[in-house]
């Protein structure tokens, strides 16, 4: 392990000189006392002149290295601190205390250092120290809070090194600290975003599948009930379609303090999405279940006032009980999802508790299978596409190309067919349509308008399951003699996350080939750091319930914290931002005043058939050649 090792001779300048001196000194002592006379006294002289002039002249490199440690002290943008492990004095620089806000020196040694240092992180610290102290880390490396002059923590990383001797052990440990306050503030924003809805600040279905997971492990220990309730508001959609989306979004933040509120102690209430809600109850059997199911059914039946609006609505809810209905937490939710669906299926404000006939739902499902496969022999799909314009100037900068599946006359949306397509295999021969689609329709539009903004495809994480799909894309791209950077990718965190792929290694493999990669969905998954940092992305999609948040009907700024901590984020990894969902002029406002990069939304175009995308939006980028 490399580590600082220093010996007396190390630290000067003229070490060969001054060890000359001393021998010709030496030889100066032994000619005295053996033969007596000039040559000796000469030799001692100027051994002993030698010896001055070198001692000048490395009194005066040492100062020259202190003035410089000093101004570098000084100047730097961190702050340098300079430790003895022994006498555990501590000497720090002016640029640490500024960070801090401190005027004066206080910090004499480690115990001062040390009573500045969060309560909750001072163990974590010390031991960061001692391990290196004893060789185990090849340098320090801690972050960690300190008490600044306004009473407030701030964190800092601290990072170091320690002067070891030639057995190894440390006299001397030097380094610096960074001010990363708001790095980590941004950190736990994003850390809470990734687990919470941002409209109603409840848990969302990944805390839910987490906190659910820990419930029936505890309930199995004590040998213990637990029930879960699936509730869907009846007819939501009527309020979307009669008042807004804001006057549903103020609905369904109504309703979530509502039944908070009528919970009892040791529950959890979670949303699940769109108008749905879900809640454990521990230690809760079946006639429990059914009392608190009964008591928040005739709750949402009441009218719900907002300010000035009131909503009428009532519930479906469902029931599933552990271990009765299922013994893990997949399972359980599923039959509680199955339970509040045979309650919407009696005309809803109602409550079912799961049965095994219940899963005649899974039967629509297979339907639904088997009509996929025969769409995918039949080409029954084709592609949308819908722009994406750069903020700063307006411009055309690429465009998204979006699945759609006629059944018929029907249009079945993609969040129904796109889960079966995952489950049953057919997201990969799916998967392949849109690559081999998409970029046909790049050459042919490339043929007529000539150089174009990229084009977006969706991959989902089970088609990553293959070795093969990067391989898929450039080989389908060179077949039709496109550059890579005609076509971008866009995958969400989950691709990280899947055990059954190889999707970092593959899109790395894809992003070095050339073709853009954008991390779809941001804010809805694990949003975490470490992840960003793996996927080799270039850009990072804000989800559209997060613009939808940015401004309700008071003008009032919900999101907007979330959304520029988002932003601020991104750009510190010198990614693109684009924002997608944006319907409104005073989002696209909000977002330039945030500095994001690109938007995509209703408020410039939905998703169009590619004629109508290439007269719209291509036909302007030069005239089509004949």
């Amino acid at each position: 392990m490399p580590v600082a090792k220093a010996s007396w001779l190390s630290s000067l300048q003229y070490p060969s000189a001054i060890l000359g001196a001393i021998g010709l000194m030496a030889v100066g002592l032994a000619l005295n006392l053996l033969l007596p006379g000039l040559l000796s006294v000469l030799l001692l002289s100027a051994g002993g002149v030698t010896m001055l002039w070198l001692a000048n002249a490395e009194f005066q490199h040492y100062r020259s290295i202190s003035q410089a440690y000093q101004l570098a002290m000084q100047a730097a943008h961190d702050g340098f601190w300079d430790w003895d492990p022994v006498s555990k004095k501590l000497r720090v620089g002016t640029r640490l205390l500024q960070i801090l806000g401190y005027r004066e020196d206080f910090l004499a040694d480690t115990h001062a250092w040390l009573r500045l240092v969060h309560p909750d992180d001072v163990a974590f610290y010390n031991r960061e120290v001692a391990r290196h102290i004893k060789g185990e880390t090849d340098h320090f490396y801690c972050e960690y809070r300190v008490l600044a002059s306004d009473g407030q923590y701030r964190w800092i990383a601290s990072r170091g090194l320690a002067v070891r001797d030639r057995n190894g052990t440390a006299y001397q440990m030097v380094g610096s600290v960074t001010d990363i306050t708001e790095r980590r503030q941004h950190q736990e924003e994003l850390e809470f975003l990734a687990r919470h809805d941002s409209l109603t600040g409840l848990p969302n279905r990944l805390l839910f599948a987490e906190q659910l997971q820990a419930a029936i492990d505890e309930a199995s220990r004590q040998q213990q009930t637990l029930a879960v309730l699936f509730i869907d508001l009846d007819r939501f959609k009527n309020v979307n379609d009669s008042l807004g989306h804001r006057a549903g979004d103020r609905m369904l933040q109504t309703v979530s303090i509502l039944l908070r509120n009528l919970l009892p102690a040791g529950s959890q209430l979670y949303r699940q999405g769109g108008d749905e809600f879900i809640i454990i109850l521990r230690q809760s059997d079946g006639a429990t279940a059914l009392a608190v199911a009964q008591k928040l059914k005739d709750a949402l039946g009441e009218p719900l006032v907002d300010d000035d609006t009131t909503f009428l609505s009532t519930a479906s809810i469902g029931i599933s009980l552990f271990p009765k209905d299922a013994r893990d937490g997949e399972t359980l939710l599923r039959h509680a999802d199955a339970a509040m669906y045979a309650a919407k299926g009696l005309g809803g404000n109602a409550i079912r508790f799961h049965t095994p006939q219940m899963d005649e739902r899974l039967s629509l499902r297979i339907s639904l299978e088997t009509r996929l496969r025969k769409a995918l022999q039949d080409d029954c799909f084709e592609l949308h596409y819908q722009p994406k314009l750069s903020l700063a100037d307006g411009r055309l900068v690429g465009a998204e190309a979006l699945l759609r599946w006629r059944d018929g006359d029907t249009t079945i949306p993609p969040d129904q067919f796109i889960p079966v397509a995952e489950e049953c295999g057919l997201i990969v021969p799916l998967g392949d349509w849109v690559i081999d689609r998409a970029a046909r329709q790049i050459a042919e539009w490339r043929q007529l308008y000539g150089e174009i903004p990229p084009i977006a495809i969706n991959l989902s994480p089970r088609q990553f399951w293959r070795p093969s799909v990067s391989q898929r894309i450039l080989d389908t791209l060179a077949a039709n003699k496109l550059p890579t950077s005609a076509m971008d990718v866009e995958v969400t965190e989950s691709v990280v996350l899947d055990p059954g792929g190889d999707g970092v290694d593959q899109l790395a493999r894809l992003r070095a080939a050339g073709i853009g990669i954008a991390l779809d969905d941001f804010g809805t998954g694990y949003s975490s750091l470490s992840y960003l940092q793996r996927l080799p992305v270039g850009s990072l999609k804000i989800d559209r319930a997060f613009i939808t948040g940015l401004i309700d009907d008071e003008q009032q700024r919900n999101s907007e914290p979330l959304v520029r901590a988002i932003i601020a984020m991104a750009h510190s990894l010198s990614l693109e931002v684009v924002a997608e969902g944006v319907e409104t002029q005073a989002q696209w406002d909000i977002l330039a005043a945030l500095g994001c990069d690109v938007v995509q939304g209703y408020l410039v175009s939905r998703p169009l058939p590619h004629a109508q995308f290439a007269e719209r939006f291509l036909s302007q980028i030069a005239p089509a050649q004949g």
